[in-house]
């Protein structure tokens, strides 16, 4: 099919004629980072309210000239910082709602920069998985050792879906490895009344790693592969 083929390369024509130039963006390491893009799911960043109405509007008229319409009930505005300021911007006429928080690739951008409602969202995105496999935790024809890979696979993939760019802290720590061994302890077919402590818990299903470890596993591995990237990419920036 070449319908999205086309369309990307139409959005990025698009992009490049609107944005052509620009000035204004974040500043980041000397790089002037105005958008991120990803097929249609389009971000426009400003450093202030001004230099964001005209950003949008260069992309709203740009994109107008080649029969695209910007879809005004899906487009929002956020200003991320440490102070809560109210902004005002427009789409065509159409005042933009400012959200607190909002989905982005999967992963919860907040308005004040913290990742705290992306891992509560992630824990219960998982947590309905759990739900959804509670037969299989309870069947007696299923070892634990396939059960640690379903969990591990399903669960566990799910949880820790985007949490290379956490900056996690004690208490979401506490949260993961909670809800880590409430999974666990299905599979071991137990609960806290037993008294099991975690570490026996982990010895007992030959799991080597905590989900925290899995975690830092996984933060060092996208610290090393940023590390590894050319200087102009921006992650490495």
């Amino acid at each position: 099919m070449l319908s999205p083929l086309l369309f990307n390369i139409l959005l990025e024509v698009v992009i490049a004629l609107a944005l052509e130039n620009n000035e204004f963006g974040a500043k980041v390491s000397g790089f002037c980072i105005s958008n991120l893009r990803f097929a249609d799911d389009i971000c426009l960043i400003a450093e202030g309210n001004d230099d964001l109405q005209h950003t949008v509007d260069k992309v709203y008229t740009t994109g107008n000239r080649f029969g695209l319409e910007v879809n005004r009930t899906k487009t929002e505005m956020q200003c991320i910082g440490r102070e809560k300021q109210q902004m005002k911007t427009s789409l065509g006429g159409t005042e933009l709602t400012q959200c607190e928080e909002f989905v982005y690739l999967g992963g919860v951008v907040s308005a004040d920069g913290f990742c705290d409602r992306d891992v509560d969202r992630r824990i219960g995105l998982a947590a309905g998985i759990v739900r959804n496999l509670h037969n299989v935790w309870k069947a007696k024809d299923i070892s634990k050792s396939t059960n640690v890979l379903l969990y591990q696979s399903m669960v566990q993939s799910t949880v820790l879906y985007n949490s290379e760019t956490w900056t996690i802290k004690e208490d979401q720590k506490r949260k993961l490895n909670t809800f880590e061994m409430a999974v666990l302890r299905k599979i071991c077919g137990i609960t806290r009344r037993h008294r099991r402590r975690n570490v026996d818990i982990l010895k007992e299903l030959q799991m080597e790693k905590d989900i925290n470890e899995v975690l830092q596993t996984r933060r060092l591995t996208y610290f090393g592969h940023v590390t590894r990237m050319e200087k102009d990419r921006y992650p490495k920036s």
